[in-house]
């Protein structure tokens, strides 16, 4: 191991001094150790978190129709409301809608009744994946071009008086063609909600010769039952409490303290940078990031269920659909589990593991999958969403199900994704058609080349799968290897070099070449190639510690064009851990 070593950090320093002589000051940031580039990434991180919330008004979001008539009328036990709204087409057409609510319910659409269901015990609603939600109920509608009006009656509950609705494809994603306005005006949307509400009137009116109330903004702006009369109204409007972003951040569209799986990975990195340099600021950080969750987790968990908060803060916690809510997002928690024997930190990621283990959706064969863009979809991604995770929970809970499951995950993803002429793994497997992917996308190539590098550090060579995983791990590096530019960076799309240089995968491949050079796992022939995108990456990389070219958050795309115009943001977390761990590797790698 030793003589793996010999030489490297004197070319290193050779090498960055060059490009200092040839660059300028501009340059100098480059120069400094990789463990100084490393906390100034997390330098920036803790400096703009900020452990406060600040109140938001709740807004549709995912295009799902909130319409919550408890926030506007108060609990009842005896009393129905309506709501009204306009769908606006395009064309003449029919949509499909998913609907959900614990109360009886009638929905007419251009005064036909097109939903009719009795109440039930709760509201059920699930995001399966993202932005594909299951609802209690589907029916379709025709829809007229123009303006359609759309009526929901509703009958009051003392608990959750609140109608859930959503137009949906015939794959279950959001119908973009419609839109609903509180005005029937044809371009004109809604600033505030798109409902108006009216209520609450006594259970039986249906017996009135009225049965049912007004168009809003028609020559009768009201409803007349008995002496009282009932108008129209715009619906009390919610506000929450959600974690507080500062608008001076570099990266404004979540806080760091989120709970998301490129958060829990930065987390876990920020505890192994403590563990190098000794400096406990980074650890303490982690832990009060965590303990600052579970004391607030009770009323988030509460809003989300209650409130149907589908965009809270902490709402992936409780949504637990997917590995991306699960494995990796709670990888520092289970790490300081481990670490501190942490009772309470050892229940809270229980029944995540139990998710990950017992839950999660797969293919016949075991294989993690998704049920987007299409049913039984196996991303590459979820390499790193599960392994790390779970040969965690098997060191905490000692029961070797979770590590054997993570071996057989490596195993299958190998079987479904790899492409042996390019020695590159496709984004994704589709089960129905049998199909890749078209595209070798960087970030997913990093994720499964982090996830093994992860699994080679902890599994016994003595197992009997260790030669397979090592001899996996070797062949993506070296087909990685062949696609590095020459000035050390790799792109967005790994074998398209007219795609952007990206910052992510780059970071993941260096630290993968770096760990698996000082771990044996690698030929010294790779301690080159990992240095030089080391140095290439620093240039991505301000005086300040801000992270540029991270690909944004990416979906399966069907074809080349969809990942050649994915946006950058800076500093964006789902980079920020690869770029801190790759510091950390190229130190412990050049280290005398």
């Amino acid at each position: 191991m030793k003589n793996n070593r010999v030489g490297v950090f004197p070319r290193l320093a050779a090498a960055l001094l060059l490009f200092v002589g040839a660059n300028g000051e501009g340059a100098a940031f480059q120069a400094r150790s990789p463990l100084a580039v490393a906390k100034s990434v997390a330098d920036k991180v803790m400096r703009e978190s900020s452990f406060s919330f600040e109140l938001r008004p709740q807004r549709t979001v995912a295009g799902v129709q909130l319409i919550d008539f408890g926030e506007s009328f108060g609990p009842a036990d005896q009393a129905t409301a309506f709501a009204q709204s306009w769908i606006m087409s395009e064309k003449d057409t029919t949509i499909t809608f998913g609907s959900s609510s614990a109360n009886a319910i009638k929905i007419w659409i251009n005064d036909d009744l097109v939903l009719s269901r009795a109440a039930s015990r709760e509201l059920a609603v699930a995001e399966v994946a993202y932005n594909l939600f299951d609802f209690q109920d589907t029916f379709s509608a025709k829809l007229n071009a123009g303006a359609n009006r759309i009526l929901i009656q509703s009958n009051a509950s003392p608990e959750q008086w609140t109608v859930l609705l959503r137009p949906v494809t015939p794959h279950g994603m959001l119908e973009t063609s419609i839109y609903f306005s509180n005005t029937r005006r044809r371009g004109e949307k809604s600033r505030e909600s798109a409902w108006a509400i009216l209520g609450p009137v006594p259970t039986g009116f249906e017996d009135s010769e009225k049965s049912a109330p007004p168009q809003a903004n028609s020559e009768t702006p009201f409803w007349e039952i008995g002496d009282k009369r009932h108008a129209w109204q715009a619906p009390v409007l919610s506000f929450l409490p959600r974690l507080t972003v500062n608008q001076e951040n570099s990266y404004k569209r979540e806080s760091y303290l989120e709970w998301h799986y490129s958060h829990g990975a930065l987390m876990l990195t920020l505890l192994h940078l403590a563990d190098l340099n000794g400096d406990k600021t980074y650890s303490k950080f982690v832990e009060r990031v965590v303990d600052f969750a579970l004391t607030n987790r009770d009323y988030f968990e509460g809003q989300y269920r209650k409130k149907h908060a589908l965009r809270g803060s902490y709402h992936r916690l409780f949504r637990r659909t997917m590995l991306d809510d699960t494995g990796a997002a709670a990888l520092a928690v289970v790490e300081l589990a481990i670490r501190k024997q942490r009772s309470d930190l050892r229940e809270f990621v229980g029944p995540i593991g139990d998710y990950v283990l017992h839950k999660q959706q797969r293919l016949a064969d075991g294989t993690f999958c998704r049920p987007e863009p299409m049913p039984r979809t196996v991303w590459a991604d979820d390499l790193f969403m599960s392994v790390p995770f779970m040969l965690r929970m098997a060191q905490l809970t000692g029961n070797s199900a979770y590590a054997e499951d993570a071996v057989q995950q490596m195993l299958t993803f190998h079987r479904h994704l790899f492409d042996p002429e390019t020695r590159l793994f496709h984004h994704g497997w589709f089960d129905q058609s049998s199909q890749n992917s078209t595209v070798f996308w960087g970030r997913a190539n990093g994720w499964i080349v982090w996830a093994f590098s992860e699994a080679l550090a902890v599994l016994p060579k003595s197992h009997s799968e260790y030669s397979k995983v090592l001899k996996i791990f070797q062949e993506h590096l070296r087909g990685l290897a062949a696609f590095q530019d020459d000035n050390g960076m790799w792109h967005q799309v790994l074998d398209h070099p007219e795609s952007y240089e990206e910052s992510s995968c780059t970071a993941m491949f260096v630290l993968g070449m770096a760990r698996g050079v000082r771990n044996g796992w690698l030929d010294e022939s790779f301690t080159a190639v990992a240095l030089k995108g080391w140095q290439a990456l620093t240039g991505k990389i301000a005086a300040d510690g801000t992270v540029h070219g991270i690909c944004r958050g990416t979906g399966m795309g069907e074809d080349l064009q969809f990942y050649l115009d994915r946006p950058t943001f800076d500093h964006d977390p789902r980079g920020l851990g690869a770029v801190v761990t790759a510091g950390i590797e190229v130190a412990k790698l050049t280290a005398k």
